[in-house]
């Protein structure tokens, strides 16, 4: 079965905010999504929260997996679970080497502030290490770039999908746009057949990520932060789905925004939480100083690619995944 949608490729002067949205039609052959697996190596730059997760995933189904870490520990504790570490530093091109051949890159990097690092270094300078450290001659088919709908910044609380321009107004967003545009830049240059995918994550949540320490929650610490503004989220596993769909459809939109369909407030989120919990109703700061631009702004994101895909996600009821976070995460205490 062929699907028809439409994908909105962007054309703009790298690192400048500006752009102009081109409507570009496309088709994406079945075949190629998880429900009929393909077969390919992959490399994930960033193997953490989200990176070990889709790890995981792939190694259940039998593919080879890299996995770039600065730490040997970490490598044995990813070796054991069946996944082929590299030992190096985002930060130090020659700690690199030759990166493995993959097929598909995944590139899932936080952004550790306490490590005294700054954002540029890991984000951009880091990425550039990444793509040089690639053997040209047998370029990764996909890389798939794990961004934030960070980047979108404040919309008054309308509506944004992948057609809205990027505006960011943190240092993450402005960072992130940065580096989108950065690893188009570098592919285009030197991997002109690699296709570039960008995912724009909501706020990954899901067992031990609640947004909040859920002792907080049972003492009634105010919360700093505007109640009814919007609060747009994706749980962790469905966030691994969306990564697989993209790494192994025959074809994919070079972005897409991932979250969930039932997007709640911040009151209705932080009250069904506490519920959960066996907490009172959460308590917020004077709405009149708490302001959502100290986060990435009042905005309600949608996908408007999604439905084309056929990416069902476990989750898109944010009470049932707060569910199953919160068992999850009480399996560990």
């Amino acid at each position: 079965m062929v699907t028809n949608y439409s994908v909105f490729l962007y054309k703009s002067q790298f690192l400048q905010p500006s752009l102009i949205p081109v409507m570009i039609e496309m088709s994406t052959d079945r075949t190629g999504l998880p429900d009929s697996p393909a077969t390919f190596t992959a490399l994930i730059v960033g193997c953490g929260y989200l990176g070990q997760r889709i790890a995981r995933l792939w190694v259940r189904r039998g593919l080879k997996v890299y996995a770039l870490t600065r730490s040997q520990s970490k490598a044995d504790v990813l070796s054991e679970a069946g996944i082929c570490p590299v030992v190096g530093n985002l930060a130090d091109r020659r700690s690199l080497g030759e990166l493995p051949a993959a097929d598909v890159i995944v590139w899932a990097v936080g952004f550790e502030r306490s490590a005294g690092t700054a954002r540029e270094s890991v984000w951009i300078d880091g990425l550039a290490n990444i793509i040089g450290s690639l053997n040209a001659t047998s370029a990764p088919r996909r890389f798939l770039y794990v961004s934030s709908t960070g980047v979108y910044g404040d919309a008054a609380g309308e509506v944004v999908s992948e057609s809205t321009a990027p505006n960011p107004i943190t240092e993450g967003g402005i960072v992130g746009w940065q580096a989108e545009q950065k690893l188009r830049q570098l592919a285009e240059q030197r991997m002109p057949k690699m296709e570039v995918v960008v995912l724009r994550m909501a706020g990954i949540y899901g067992p031990e990520r609640l947004l909040r320490r859920t002792a907080d929650l049972k003492a009634g610490v105010p919360i700093s932060a505007a109640p009814d503004d919007w609060l747009n989220l994706i749980h962790v596993e469905d966030a691994a789905r969306m990564v697989d769909i993209a790494a192994s459809a025959v074809v994919f939109p070079p972005l897409i925004n991932v979250v969930n369909k039932g997007t709640l407030s911040r009151r209705q989120y932080y009250s069904r939480l506490s519920q959960l919990v066996g907490g009172p109703p959460p308590v917020f700061g004077d709405a009149t100083t708490a302001s959502s631009r100290t986060g990435s702004g009042n905005k309600r994101v949608i996908s408007e690619l999604r439905d084309s895909l056929a990416a069902e996600f476990l989750y898109d009821d944010v009470s049932s995944g707060l569910r199953q976070a919160v068992e999850e995460s009480s399996k560990s205490v």
